[in-house]
């Protein structure tokens, strides 16, 4: 188990981390400029794309970038050699990249990007990245023939979970940070190498981002961005917890992707219920509401980024102090409850004096 936060595979993650950081940081500015050239914006409309100039797209291939040369350098380093599964997820999250940077520059149907989508999640979910059976409370359900498409819905869950919370500068950068770092300590204390290197890569990769679309964005990872990081991260989850003992599976990742996917079922269920299309744009996501609420933009991602944070510390702790975990989840659940309905709150918590940031929106199925 590699439970030891000095042993050499731990400083392999953290020097995986460090190097991608490095590439995505570097890399963004060459990629906002290859974006300019072709001409690649994200454009005000004054609807739910309100930030004051076109920025450029393209922030994704950074990212991608990154987390790629990272993860298959360390890998092999660690190893001496690249595993099947790291092949399959760097394949399919080039794929789903792809798909997005395309949908990015012309714009795909919600129809043809979901299709893509799903086609990508099937294929990773046959060959190697499959959910064989769920652990709950000491009860083990086995799949079967159903382990392949509930993997795939799973993936493609956590894809549109991310596009969808990549509405405010930094917002899904932020969440997503703290997200595949708690992936990273997770697989630490699982003893899992090959995920927490995954884990760290991704990390690092969204961290060298950040820092040029936290307050006025100056590049957009775009659905580029946000569906590889959901891939990546979707396929960490299966590598790792899912196939890890009881007392981790399905709680951790279920209390790691907390906020982004009760952001996506509400969001589905809401539509539905309204006899809305599923996949029609609105303006009930979370940011939004918070936004209508009274908040500043970079206050409501402090707010998010915060009750995503504490989700992650949950289901960090969740195996030593379960009953600790679960009171903070429950805190985090009640917190986000608060955001969410309280007006009145988030009156009184407006301060004029924090930067308001630019709203934008990845082009999400949901």
């Amino acid at each position: 188990m590699l439970r030891n936060f000095s042993s050499p595979e731990v400083l392999y993650a953290i020097a995986a981390l460090a190097f991608a950081f490095l590439l995505a940081y570097y890399g963004t500015p060459l990629v906002r400029r290859l974006a300019v050239l072709c001409g690649c914006f994200d454009s005000p409309d004054g609807d739910r794309k309100l930030h004051d100039a076109p920025v450029p797209y393209f922030g994704g291939l950074a990212i991608l970038a990154g987390l790629t040369a990272a993860l298959f350098l360390f890998t092999y380093t660690l190893t001496g050699r690249i595993p099947a599964e790291i092949v399959m997820m760097g394949a399919g999250g080039f794929m789903i990249c792809l798909v997005g940077l395309i949908d990015d520059i012309y714009d795909m149907r919600p129809i043809a990007k979901l299709l893509c989508q799903v086609a990508i999640a099937l294929f990773t979910a046959y060959y190697g990245f499959t959910i064989e059976y769920i652990t709950l409370f000491g009860h083990t359900l086995r799949l079967g023939s159903l382990a392949v498409p509930l993997t795939a819905m799973w993936i493609v869950v956590i894809v549109n979970a991310v596009n969808l919370i990549d509405g405010l500068d930094g917002l899904a950068g932020g969440i997503t940070a703290l997200e595949s770092f708690a992936l990273l300590i997770t697989a630490i204390l699982m003893g899992n190498p090959v995920c927490a290197i995954a884990s760290a890569a991704l990390c690092g990769a969204v961290l060298g981002f950040l820092p040029f679309n936290f307050g006025k964005a100056t590049i957009f990872m775009g659905d580029a961005g946000a569906m590889l990081i959901g891939y990546v991260m979707a396929c960490i989850s299966v590598l790792g917890l899912f196939k890890a003992q009881a007392l981790f599976s399905i709680v951790v990742p279920a209390m790691i992707f907390a906020l982004p996917v009760l952001d996506v079922v509400d969001s589905f269920f809401r539509r539905l219920l309204t006899g809305s299309s599923p996949f029609a744009a609105d303006h009930k996501h979370l940011h939004y509401i918070l936004l209508e609420n009274g908040f500043l933009p970079a206050q409501s991602v402090l707010a998010l980024t915060v009750a995503a944070g504490i989700f992650c510390v949950a289901s960090v702790i969740y195996v030593r102090f379960r009953l600790v975990s679960i009171g903070l989840f429950l805190l985090g659940a009640l917190f986000l409850a608060v955001l969410r309905f309280d007006k009145k709150l988030i009156t009184r918590f407006k301060k004029k004096t924090v930067p308001s940031g630019t709203v934008h929106n990845s082009k999400d199925l949901l």
